[in-house]
């Protein structure tokens, strides 16, 4: 009925707002830290409206109960994002929450409903090309996260909070330069040799649980860098962040898993003008 009383454009407009859609079967995104002032929630709402799927996967740290005792930064952009969630949720794309450490707080509520919304520990995820995959956040495979080192986790904690300041600087004197995006939290992984040896130690202690227990690789959020490749013949996923690199993982109808960065794509899902990175153009994988 309401279709019927539209006029040309705006039947017009709705149709392309249909085609515009990009359906994929599966989507996970981690590490939004919705409550923080540097969560990058406009631009994971942006991706939401373009994306359709027929699951979400919110692979942990999408809240961060932790930054909020300290400083409340709670946008209108990130009540959009939970309403965003339930309203998909109601429509029928299947969401499951895996808590992280910044939001471990709902690990009180395993296994139970927040609406249509499902909260679990972990998952497995049987791909269509029949590969199980584990879901988890991985917090419980870093070091720092353990209990001897809880001190030390909760230092890192202001440390990453510094950075996210110093970087959103950065990137506000980049764009008024009109200079491409920087991340200052990516280059210190990449040139930071002890952090990449945490990362390696992180990816390695997830890889050997995951063959322990006979799956066939792993998916994973907790240190923002989002990544596709096989270690010692296993598969490793991370689906990033977004709070600097506003990256998500899916996997597309025909069994493909990509890492879609967001800050390369406009609205409409075109590569922006600028080349993308040797590194982000191997994005891709079968498996």
């Amino acid at each position: 009925m309401m279709y019927a009383i539209m006029n040309q454009s705006q039947k017009k407009q709705m149709k392309n707002e249909t085609h515009k859609k990009r359906c994929v079967k599966s989507i996970w995104i981690s590490d939004v830290h919705l409550g923080t002032s540097f969560s990058k929630a406009n631009e994971l709402l942006e991706f939401l409206d373009l994306y359709h799927s027929e699951e979400i996967i919110l692979v942990g740290d999408i809240i961060d109960i932790w930054g909020m005792k300290s400083s409340w930064n709670w946008a209108t952009s990130h009540s959009r994002i939970i309403q965003k969630l339930i309203k998909l949720s109601r429509k029928g794309v299947r969401i499951i929450y895996i808590p992280g450490n910044y939001d471990e707080l709902f690990r009180d509520y395993l296994d139970l409903k927040f609406g249509d919304i499902e909260i679990k520990d972990r998952i497995d995820y049987l791909t269509m090309t029949g590969k199980r995959l584990l879901v988890v956040h991985g917090d419980a495979y870093d070091i720092f996260m353990q209990d001897s080192y809880r001190w030390l986790a909760h230092i890192g904690d202001r440390a990453f909070h510094l950075i996210q300041s110093i970087s959103r600087l950065t990137q506000r004197i980049r764009y008024w330069l009109g200079k491409d995006y920087w991340s200052l939290a990516g280059y210190m992984k990449q040139r930071t040799k002890s952090i990449g040896r945490i990362i390696q130690r992180f990816e390695m202690a997830l890889i050997g649980a995951a063959r322990a227990e006979g799956y066939d690789g792993v998916i994973c959020g907790h240190i923002h860098k989002a990544e596709i490749k096989t270690i010692d013949g296993m598969i490793y996923m991370n689906c990033g962040d977004w709070v600097d690199s506003c990256t998500a993982l899916v996997e597309d109808l025909a069994g493909n898993f990509k890492t879609i960065h967001w800050l390369n794509e406009n609205n409409s899902g075109v590569p922006r003008k600028k080349k993308l990175k040797k590194k982000q153009l191997k994005e891709s994988t079968h498996v």
